[in-house]
Formats: C-alpha cells, structure tokens, sequence
C-alpha cells in the first residue's frame, strides 16, 4: 500500500511517527507545500516549529512535488488545515486513482461553502469511486509525538477494512474507538472550537472553574439548536463527544487555541493575533468556524452566545 500525507504541520508530522512505529518496514511519502518548512525537516529530519528534539525516520520520503507519485497512491492522509482543503481538492482531484482511500485528519466545517468537509469530498470527487474516513484527536499534536497514551474516533465507510487500518494505525499507547455516525465527529469537532474561545473569555474576566463548566453547559443547549438548523439532526451524542474528551484539551491544555486566546486577551486585535499565529506557521480553526457560523444564524432570533462571541471578538 502506498501512502502520502498532504502538508507536514503539527498532525501531518505527528501521524508519519505513528505510521513509521507500527510499519517500521514500510515506506510512506510526506508533501509539505512551504519550501521553507520543507528545506528544514528535508534537512536535518526535524519540524523546525512543532517538534525540533524528534527526527522522521528515513523510510519516509519527503517530496516537494507529487505529481509524480500521487497517481500511484493507495491511501491519502488529508493534514491540511480547513480553511485550505477546498483550493487542496482543486489540485488533487484529477490526479488520483479511482478507489483511493482518503483519510482526513482536519476539522470539519468548509468555510467556503459552509458545508462538512466530508460533504466537499462527495461533490468533488463524484466522479471517482473512493472510500473516505474521518480520524478525531483528543490530544494535542505533541502528546502523539512524545508517546502519550491516546484515543481517537474513527468514521470509516466500510467496516470490512477495519483489520487493515487497524494494524496500520493503532498499537498500545494508540487506541482507536469505531465510530457509526459521521456527524457525530464532524460536528462536534467543529463546534468545540467555537466553545474554547468562550471558556477562554470567561477565564479573562476571573470566573472560577464551577462557572466556566455552567457557561459550557449553557451553551451546549445552544449548539443543539444551530446543529438542529444545520442538519436536523437529534441523535448526536453531544456529551460524549464534546464534553468527555477534546474540549478538555483545546479549552485547558497547551493548544492553538489556548495560545490565541492569550494573544487577544493580551489586547491583541483579531487580525493582528491571527497575524502572529501565521508567522508562527500555526493555524486556530475557531475564528473561521465561528464566522461561517455566525453568518448562518446573525438573522436568527435565538442563538445570542455565539452572536456575542462574534461581537467580541470582530470589536
């Protein structure tokens, strides 16, 4: 099997060490579209930003162009950040084979056109027969690299090849739980964003933990409402998956949007913080998100947290 991830950021890197320590054997392909952040890992093995004491071993060959290769890949690992998967589609989608197995590791609302990310693939690719799967962290990118143990939940839309991606991807310190429906992972992974940016407003003005966990819960009622807008559906586990386990991480440990949070309350602007992060190479999905939100329900009667999150962090 042939496999290549799509940009070495963070979780790009991070899952080429998972891929090399269960197939020590085999050879796996990494594209990186910034020559910089290319010519430095290509140089010494190492992520100059992320991961500067790990090197990737040799069995994974990074390749600044992979127009050569793609049309052979087996498996494709999607590491992109969601604001550009869509123009990413664009440059791939007629360049590999039909029955290719995509497995997208980004977020999960397009903000181009407001829809999942697994809907863009369908409409994209409808020509192409393939198969698509979804892998949710609840980790930060450096508990993967530093051997943590760690779960994630995995969508597949065939559970047949379950065996294969397991020996592929999980082992001791990485267990993988199978998850039935996609929108269950998409959408929870999205709004979860959008809720660290409020638990980290209400740290800036000195609430204790007891009512920061109250203003999640408030808020949960909410995001059911804008989920039941968006997708009618009422059979999302949402406090499986949105409270027992990333939110815990993106909204207390040492995650993007913990740092973008200490950016704005340090009377940053957004756009000067978002600047920041960019010279940084790192990217914080909740702004986006919340702004294709935002849009969807501003002319909406309900929904007055995420209207006043938005105001608060546009002013």
């Amino acid at each position: 099997m042939k496999i290549i991830t799509l940009w070495l950021w963070a979780f790009g890197f991070a899952i080429n060490k998972l891929l090399w320590e269960n197939n020590p054997n085999n050879k796996f392909y990494a594209y990186e579209i910034n020559k910089t952040i290319f010519d430095l890992i290509n140089q010494n093995r190492e992520h100059p930003f992320f991961f500067p004491w790990y090197k990737l071993p040799e069995n994974i060959e990074l390749i600044d162009n992979y127009d050569s290769i793609i049309w052979e890949i087996d498996l494709l690992i999607i590491a992109i950040p969601t604001q550009f998967i869509s123009s990413s589609i664009e440059w791939f989608k007629d360049k590999i084979k039909s029955w290719i197995t995509i497995l997208n590791l980004s977020k999960w609302i397009d903000i181009s056109s407001n829809n999942l990310v697994s809907k863009l693939f369908s409409e994209r690719l409808n020509w192409l027969n393939f198969n698509y799967w979804v892998l949710s962290w609840w980790m930060i990118s450096s508990e993967l690299v530093e051997w943590k143990f760690l779960w994630a939940d995995l969508w597949i839309n065939d559970f047949k090849i379950w065996e294969k991606i397991k020996s592929l991807l999980e082992n001791n310190n990485f267990r993988i739980e199978l998850r039935k429906d996609i929108l269950n992972i998409e959408l929870y992974w999205s709004f979860k964003n959008i809720m660290a940016i409020m638990v980290g407003y209400y740290e800036w003005i000195w609430y204790w933990s007891s009512s920061i966990w109250a203003k999640l819960v408030e808020y949960y009622s909410e995001v059911s409402k804008i989920i039941g807008l968006y997708w009618w559906n009422k059979e999302l586990d949402f406090s499986y998956y949105s409270l027992g386990w990333d939110i815990i991480a993106t909204c207390f440990w040492n995650s993007r949007n913990r740092y973008l949070w200490k950016l704005l309350w340090s009377w940053k602007y957004i756009k000067e913080a978002l600047e920041i992060l960019k010279s940084e190479n790192k990217h914080s999905e909740w702004y986006e998100t919340l702004k294709v939100v935002y849009a969807f329900i501003k002319d909406k009667p309900w929904f007055e947290i995420t209207k006043f999150l938005y105001s608060l962090i546009k002013n």
